[in-house]
């Protein structure tokens, strides 16, 4: 992360709080967090929708994932059901609100507010091939193709499930389903982001969906190797309060490196956004902008630079500087485990087109083969870059004269 967000006085004050032991596990844990902008969130999910656009089989039917009403654990029918004859057929006009609707005094709404207006602007520019939040008539109607379920992040996956198994329960949408290979209904996910372990879990669901995501979301696990990623999560046990155990490691233990501007996800290490014994965390109540917030030190190309420096290893303090490309982060990020894109994204928290493209390159130069394996001469440039990293500058003159001030016998005599 940039200096400028390390010396933010909130993050000095949080700093503050831990001996001089842990600090630097502290500023490492900061120093990996991906901080998404207001403007880049909107901007890669509506070019998300955009491509979903592209595939074709419109229109789409966009639906925002929210919170869903559950009875004996399982959630509530997405449509209603009226009994004709023997079959259940779903009629509804309306489908769910884009935002839920007000049930006590003091309810919040999250990050679906910051969805629902991203999507209400979208369909209006393209209100030809996609319809709102609809109900099951006006989906037969139009012959809607594709069911589109819109998140910002997917974590353990669990309200995407939930959603997801809303909509099974109803046995149009089964039966709609079961036709997909011809004129039938496919399921589609598009968030901004999401933990190879949630895309996974979504993908097994029943319906099949496919899963759409800028980027897949640095973990503490996914970053750094084994014995680093141990050291970082026991500091974070042991800096949570054992009634707190659970949420040590965010929600799911997912260990989430990743904030929105408009939340931090509760898949984050709790120290980072929940209050303990009276102590104010970095990101309170998982509010990440307002007065004196880091937030925005955090973002833009420098913090970015900086971060990507870290992840694949170099000094903290050459990482703003440091004449390094996207390429050679890859190739750096290739050192350990899969080759796979999904698992290299999951490393860096880099956008997946940024990565297959990088990628390629790297097999055009033959630094890496078809397989994304390293050749001879992309082992001698990560050499070279890995040496480079290293080196530690000289220490600064302070144009004094030394004088000895302590004498041993030479040797030999």
């Amino acid at each position: 992360m940039s200096q400028n967000f390390l010396d933010n006085d909130r993050v000095a004050a949080w700093l503050g709080r831990f001996d001089d032991g842990e600090r630097t596990n502290a500023r490492l844990l900061l120093s990996l967090l991906k901080l998404v902008s207001a403007d880049e969130f909107r901007d890669v999910v509506t070019g998300l929708l955009e491509k979903q656009i592209g595939e074709g089989g419109v229109p789409l039917a966009l639906f925002n994932e929210t919170e869903r009403a559950k009875r004996k654990g399982k959630p509530h029918r997405l449509f209603k059901e009226t009994k004709i004859g023997k079959t259940l057929r779903a009629e509804d006009n309306v489908g769910p609100p884009l935002v839920p609707r007000q049930r006590h005094v003091g309810e919040q709404v999250g990050s679906e507010g910051i969805l629902a207006n991203i999507l209400t602007q979208f369909q209006k520019l393209h209100s030809r091939d996609v319809v709102l939040s609809p109900g099951a008539q006006i989906m037969r109607e139009r012959k809607v193709r594709r069911f589109v379920l819109v998140t910002d992040f997917i974590g353990s996956g669990d309200r995407i499930i939930t959603f997801l198994n809303a909509a099974w329960r109803v046995k149009t949408i089964r039966s709609w389903w079961s036709r997909r290979a011809r004129a039938g209904l496919s399921f589609d996910v598009v968030a901004y982001s999401g933990t190879e372990k949630g895309i996974e879990r979504v993908r097994s669901h029943p319906c099949q969906p496919n899963v759409h995501v800028s980027l897949v979301c640095p973990t503490i696990r996914s970053v750094l190797p084994p014995a680093k990623a141990d050291e970082i999560e026991t500091f974070c046990i042991r800096n949570t309060p054992k009634r707190f155990a659970s949420e040590a490691l965010g929600y799911g233990k997912i260990g989430a490196l990743i904030g929105f501007a408009h939340s931090m996800p509760n898949n984050a290490p709790a120290i980072l956004w929940k209050k303990f014994n009276g102590k104010e965390p970095l990101f309170p109540s998982r509010v990440t902008t307002g007065v004196g917030s880091p937030f925005s030190s955090a973002t833009g190309p420098e913090a970015e630079r900086a971060r990507l420096g870290i992840a694949i290893g170099l000094p903290p303090a050459s990482g703003p500087v440091q004449p390094i490309t996207i390429e050679t982060i890859v190739l750096a990020a290739l050192r350990r485990g899969s080759k796979l894109s999904e698992a290299v994204s999951g490393r860096l928290g880099l956008d997946l087109f940024e990565v297959e493209r990088a990628l390629s390159k790297l097999q055009e130069l033959k630094w890496i083969d078809k397989n994304n394996q390293f050749t001879e001469r992309g082992r001698m440039v990560l050499d070279r870059l890995a040496k480079s990293s290293s080196s530690k500058p000289l220490p600064k003159s302070r144009n004094e004269y030394y004088f000895p001030k302590s004498l041993r016998v030479p040797r030999d005599v």
